[in-house]
């Protein structure tokens, strides 16, 4: 079996076998780098500037007040987290076999024909919902953004990496192997966020992908790294204890 992580790559499909392998093995696979132990930045930390005076890059640029809120006026907004989300009334839409989550309140609320979906609210649930989107337009293959990939990746470094690898992605031909089964907030603020999805695999094996969202340009907006690849903690889970079931099953 390859050491290799697919779900390091921004396009990674997710595989049953892959997980059955790494279940049979009792291998588990962490690849979110620990900044405190290596001691290096913070996935969105911007670079300092070259000295007094200099003018801030994109990335260094502080937020505006329109950042502050909603880029389509979705009005929910809280800083108070539970680990266990509410349930929501979601629907899901099929996007290249995997299913994407949506709500009236928490968004997307913007949903264009060929795949664009982007906006959340500045809440958990917001948080949580454009994870579970992001997961699915990457993982479906091919440029499903229409190259507007910036509309859900966090400005830094790796946004332009990140855009670049999925606007040259070819659509997937194998197909999605496992849904999005549950979630957890793992921490959260009005500025940062750590979602875990739990995925479940046609053979019942379940998986969580845990991912670092800030909130910037109005928005929930995945971080990549330098790279441009997100890393998600990649864990086999024996059962979703600790998640709330948000079934795309």
């Amino acid at each position: 079996m390859s050491d290799e992580n697919p779900f390091s790559r921004p396009s990674f499909i997710f595989s049953a076998g892959f997980l059955a392998a790494l279940v049979l093995s009792g291998v588990l696979i962490a690849v979110w780098p620990d900044d405190e132990a290596e001691g290096g930045p913070a996935p969105d930390a911007a670079p300092a500037s070259s000295g007094p005076g200099a003018t801030p890059s994109p990335e260094e640029a502080p937020a505006s007040p329109d950042d502050r809120d909603s880029v389509c006026g979705l009005e929910a907004h809280t800083a108070e987290f539970d680990m266990l989300l509410p349930l929501l009334d979601t629907t899901w839409t099929s996007i290249g076999g995997m299913r994407a989550p949506q709500t009236a309140e928490h968004g997307p609320g913007v949903v264009e024909d060929g795949g664009v979906r982007h906006c959340y609210s500045r809440t958990p649930e917001g948080a949580a919902l454009a994870t579970g989107n992001f997961l699915a337009l990457a993982n479906a293959g091919g440029d499903r953004m229409g190259s507007r990939w910036e509309l859900i990746v966090a400005p830094g470094p790796g946004r332009g990496a990140f855009i670049a690898e999925m606007e040259a992605a070819p659509e997937s031909e194998e197909g999605v192997g496992g849904q999005i089964a549950a979630a957890k907030v793992v921490s959260y603020s009005e500025d940062e966020a750590r979602i875990s999805l739990a995925l479940m695999a046609p053979d019942s094996v379940y998986a969580s992908m845990t991912f670092d969202l800030v909130w910037v340009e109005g928005d929930w907006k995945v971080v990549v790294d330098e790279s441009g690849e997100s890393d998600p903690l990649f864990t086999v889970l024996e059962d979703l204890g600790g998640y709330t079931p948000w079934a795309a099953i």
